[in-house]
């Protein structure tokens, strides 16, 4: 499977906030990440640093 998991960035700390990530929208200038199961997260006060791709993580960090 390709899902993806969300970490947040704080520093030199990672720590992993979502696993099974499968959609990533905006709503209103916010990221809201679904799972698998579609529960979703609303991320208020941060932004998508970067996505990798070949490893499937979404790096999120406060604004």
């Amino acid at each position: 499977m390709c899902e993806a998991k969300a970490v947040v960035v704080e520093g030199e700390k990672e720590e992993v906030i979502m696993k099974d990530v499968v959609f990533l929208y905006f709503k209103d200038g916010k990221p809201v990440l679904r799972n698998i199961m579609g529960e979703e997260m609303i991320f208020e006060d941060y932004e998508v640093e970067s996505v990798d791709f070949v490893h499937h993580v979404i790096y999120l960090r406060l604004r």
